[in-house]
């Protein structure tokens, strides 16, 4: 088992607090990072993958400090940037081989050979990265994010750019790589981790505002429908939140959440759940 706990970290940029006293268990699953572009989540990745100092606070990956760990730490860390830094004029085949120099990898040919066999990437070896699809930059970043075996795997906005199916396949990807390590997927995307993710982790202005399962966060946001006018509702209820109106059999339905009990409480979505904590 795994276990990465962090303890008041606080990260400043002059005036500006990046990190406000995060604290935060991570043992062996998927977890979704959520939260607006300016949220703290790119920082908190940062550093986690150690390339990013700390103001305050303390890291342990199994009760060890990482700062004291150092290489070792580093060691056992997998990190998948955004695609859009993915391009080098190489093939798919040479990039893998030259990131598991890089990384110090035994048998490197063997494990560059096993990863394309297993993200269906040997028909691309030749390939250069500059003419992948979306979908197979991913896969791409994926292995060489695996080439070391890594028991601490973060992805950073892994679908920017993907069409649906491409989302899909990643989702499974991710599902079948998650066996004794933790994942951590930041992203604002909520389909990137629908279904696969163990644990949401909701970030706001560097503050972290909750860490739970995806089925309590739902079970506890109450959300209605109702045919009444948003504007009209908002009106006679300023504390709900409007989610969307849709048309439905030809009426203008309001979606919304309240504390407050209303009639027609329907199913809660994450997407319900992402707005009614981050708004």
């Amino acid at each position: 088992m795994n276990e990465l706990r962090m303890e008041h970290l606080v990260k400043r940029y002059g005036n500006v607090i990046a990190l406000s006293d995060v604290s935060l268990t991570l043992t062996d699953g998927i977890y979704g990072l959520l939260g607006h572009n300016g949220a703290g989540k790119t920082t908190l990745m940062n550093i986690l993958t150690a390339t990013l100092d700390y103001d305050e606070g303390t890291i342990l990956y199994n009760n060890k400090d990482i700062k004291r760990l150092g290489k070792r730490y580093r060691s056992i860390l997998g990190y998948m940037p955004q695609q859009q830094t993915l391009s080098l004029d190489m093939s798919v085949s040479y990039f893998l081989q030259y990131m598991a120099a890089a990384k110090e990898i035994e048998n490197a040919k063997d494990k560059v050979e096993s990863l394309m066999n297993s993200l269906n990437l040997t028909k691309y070896r030749h390939r250069h990265l500059a003419n992948l699809s979306g979908g197979m930059r991913q896969r791409t970043l994926i292995a060489q994010a695996l080439l070391n075996e890594p028991k601490i795997l973060l992805l950073d906005e892994p679908t920017a750019g993907l069409d649906p199916l491409e989302r899909r396949n990643f989702r499974d990807i991710v599902a079948n790589i998650a066996m004794e390590r933790i994942i951590v997927i930041a992203t604002h995307v909520i389909s990137d981790i629908e279904f696969i993710g163990n644990k949401v982790v909701m970030m706001k202005n560097g503050h972290l505002l909750a860490v739970d399962s995806q089925e309590n966060l739902m079970a506890n946001t109450h959300v209605f429908e109702t045919d009444e006018d948003a504007d009209s509702l908002l009106k006679r209820d300023p504390t709900v939140k409007v989610v969307n109106r849709s048309l439905v059999n030809g009426t203008l339905r309001t979606r919304f959440i309240s504390k407050r009990q209303y009639e027609n409480q329907v199913p809660s979505t994450m997407e319900d759940v992402y707005l009614d904590w981050l708004g």
